[in-house]
């Protein structure tokens, strides 16, 4: 389980910088997007933005700045919704722990708290600034670790059941990096809506078939909740691909579709964008690795099932043209 705190810590280190602290000129600041009682400001977006293109030019240049908008709005309103629910369940992190977490973040890298400020300076960011960011993401790591983590458990006849499956003797061979695209659907659809989301899916399924790209088909639609999620679930080995299709994946040839899948947030449409060889695993994993690596398998889906039920009973109003404040 600290792995999977760990592993939170890391997914959340990648929205790090990626919001301002709010300030009394909100009011006269662009709003692209309405969530519950809170906003998405022009000038959170417009930063997040500019981190994730710094963070594609290093991985991936020349990526779609399209699908970028699309995914760095979906990440700011999924840390605005968390971030409401923390408050009403009353989570705080007091200066002590924040000054403790920042101080271990300092002896991470070997240089001290003071070096650790002058460098986020240099990046263009304040103090107080970063102290705010880091402080948010210990209230998500602590408000996960409550909704999500801790109900998360792994039996020994699972454990076993995956050491004997192809999906971990493969496992050592290759990593795919997946494109997910998710047409998402209520916590409690009715039947209508269901088969309304398996159309969907069904029309973007066979629009990627037909070679249209990730761009063109998941254009924003007026309806904000409804809107078709994607994401670049990285490179990945087998275990650490959702169960619902990591055995479709491992036959899929380089850019070939696959779906739509049903899951319990909605219909899936999953792209293997590519393939590439790994060193090979080692025969027989221990207990505690296996372990470790079907919690965070599971941790994945839950966190996307999570926010998908947040999402669907939140409102969020989020458009492609500024709004006026």
């Amino acid at each position: 389980m600290k792995k999977l705190l760990l592993l939170t810590c890391t997914l959340l280190a990648a929205l790090s910088c990626a919001s301002y602290a709010k300030s009394d000129k909100q009011s006269i600041d662009g709003i692209v997007a309405i969530v519950n009682d809170d906003v998405v400001t022009k000038s959170e977006f417009d930063h997040a933005m500019s981190m994730a293109r710094m963070q594609a030019a290093q991985v991936q240049p020349g990526s779609n700045d399209d699908t970028f908008e699309k995914e760095v709005l979906n990440q700011l309103i999924n840390k605005k919704l968390q971030l409401q629910l923390a408050k009403a369940a009353g989570i705080k992190i007091t200066d002590v722990m924040l000054n403790k977490a920042i101080t271990h973040i300092a002896e991470q890298n070997q240089i001290p708290v003071k070096t650790l400020y002058e460098r986020v300076s240099q990046q263009g960011m304040s103090v107080p600034d970063y102290r705010n960011e880091i402080r948010e993401q210990l209230t998500l790591q602590r408000l996960q670790q409550q909704e999500v983590i801790s109900r998360l458990s792994v039996s020994k006849l699972e454990i076993s059941n995956f050491i004997k499956s192809k999906t971990w003797q493969d496992d050592g061979l290759k990593e795919y990096q997946l494109n997910d695209v998710l047409i998402p659907v209520a916590d409690k659809p009715s039947a209508n809506e269901l088969a309304d989301a398996k159309k969907r899916a069904y029309t973007v399924f066979a629009q990627l078939k037909q070679g249209q790209t990730l761009a063109e088909v998941t254009k924003p639609t007026p309806d904000a909740k409804n809107q078709i999620q994607t994401g670049d679930l990285g490179w990945r080995k087998l275990p650490e691909i959702p169960s619902a299709f990591s055995n479709q994946v491992a036959r899929m040839q380089k850019k070939d579709v696959i779906g739509p899948i049903q899951t319990a947030n909605g219909f899936h449409i999953i792209q293997l964008g590519d393939v590439r060889a790994t060193a090979p695993q080692k025969a027989t994993p221990t207990l505690k690795e296996v372990e470790n690596l079907l919690l965070e398998h599971k941790y994945q889906e839950a966190m996307k099932t999570w926010l998908s039920r947040l999402r669907a009973e939140a409102f969020i109003d989020s458009k492609s043209k500024k709004l006026n404040g």
